[in-house]
């Protein structure tokens, strides 16, 4: 039996595993109501995080399509770019995939040539966590911009209130003259 085929026999068992490691990267308190609230609505993390591993999951045991594997991967990073993880944490996810199914698939991975192919599958998934640091940064970038941007509207603001306007032509302040 081929690696793909039994990865896609033990699907459930490997997802559940992985969401569960996924869930002990956040604190105690908030992996605890991600693990009893299934709620979409409730538990958007959860359902994010769910909908993301599914998907990952399945676009690397059947048809790779990067669009989708893309959007699966974006979907769990955005939650975590977002939350305090630092890069290496935010995108630990992905590789946490590699432990869950070595822990699920441990007596077949003895098999030389199943280990030889989860040795492939390992790279594969080394490349999408490459991709989620990617995403990751740029994520960043963009939170980083958008903080920069409300800070110039709250010092205009404040400007404004005081009178004073900016010059940028001789770069300092001057009394507003209306």
């Amino acid at each position: 039996m081929a690696l793909k085929d039994l990865l896609r026999e033990k699907q459930k068992a490997i997802l559940k595993k992985w969401y569960h490691l996924i869930l002990d990267t956040y604190p105690q308190e908030a992996a605890a109501f991600f693990r009893k609230n299934r709620d979409r609505f409730e538990n958007p993390v959860g359902a994010r995080i769910s909908e993301g591993i599914e998907g990952i999951f399945e676009q690397l045991t059947g048809e790779l399509d990067s669009e989708k594997l893309d959007y699966f991967v974006d979907r769990i990073v955005r939650v975590r770019a977002v939350q305090d993880f630092s890069p290496s944490e935010a995108i630990k996810f992905v590789l946490l995939l590699k432990r869950a199914i070595r822990e699920v698939l441990a007596k077949e991975l003895e098999d030389s040539f199943l280990l030889r192919e989860f040795l492939d599958l390992s790279e594969e998934i080394d490349l999408i966590a490459f991709k989620a640091f990617d995403i990751y940064m740029g994520c960043r970038e963009r939170l980083y911009h958008l903080k920069v941007e409300e800070w110039k509207r709250r010092l205009y603001m404040l400007l404004r209130r005081a009178n004073m306007v900016y010059d940028p032509r001789e770069g300092t302040l001057i009394e507003n003259q209306t």
